[in-house]
């Protein structure tokens, strides 16, 4: 996943069918998604990391095909993380695009730029002050790496507390596709212990 994900990733997508007991999606309703998906990754669509966030399939119709739900909601997963980059304006770059070895997936120019929406109302998000604090390590990990630098293990495990009470806090979800983003990255430099 260290890489930009195209139409034709969508297009190639296959997912098995239900086990036996359960309904699964209806294959259908998926396909028809996975267009808009693979429309919106071409520059043709008006799908939001929102939209993949909130689609919901129902069950097929008796007798009809259904899609294992899981391997579904593990690609919208990566659709999701991907079209967060775009929003957010970090573009991951293919490895050695620029002919002097790999690029950087993150900059910490790219984490510094990195602005998070408020939890919608009602919602606790993550408090700010401790992922701000969190972004700093990250920033200073990408520039220098070397001793206290974060690990990808570090990265997997940290956990935010709720916001204050009378703040909403950042949106749980957009934190946590910027941490995929961030482990992604350190695997990409070798930064693994």
């Amino acid at each position: 996943m260290s890489r930009v994900m195209t139409p034709e990733d969508v297009s190639r997508i296959h997912f098995a069918m239900p086990p036996v007991g359960h309904r699964g999606y209806d294959a259908e309703e998926v396909d028809a998604f996975l267009e808009l998906v693979a429309a919106t990754l071409d520059g043709q669509g008006v799908l939001t990391a929102d939209d993949v966030r909130h689609v919901a399939f129902d069950a097929p119709r008796f007798g009809g095909r259904g899609y294992q739900a899981d391997q579904v909601d593990e690609f919208l997963d990566r659709v999701r993380v991907e079209l967060e980059y775009r929003q957010h304006g970090i573009r991951p770059v293919p490895a050695g695009g620029n002919g002097s070895g790999p690029a950087p997936l993150l900059t910490p120019d790219d984490v510094h730029r990195m602005r998070f929406t408020q939890a919608p109302v009602g919602r606790r998000g993550y408090h700010e002050d401790e992922v701000d604090a969190f972004l700093d390590l990250v920033a200073a990990t990408l520039a220098h790496g070397g001793p206290g630098s974060l690990t990808v293990a570090e990265v997997r495990a940290v956990h935010f507390t709720e916001a204050r009470l009378g703040t909403r806090g950042y949106q749980r979800d957009e934190v946590d596709a910027f941490l995929d983003l961030v482990v992604t990255a350190l695997e990409h430099t070798g930064q693994h212990h």
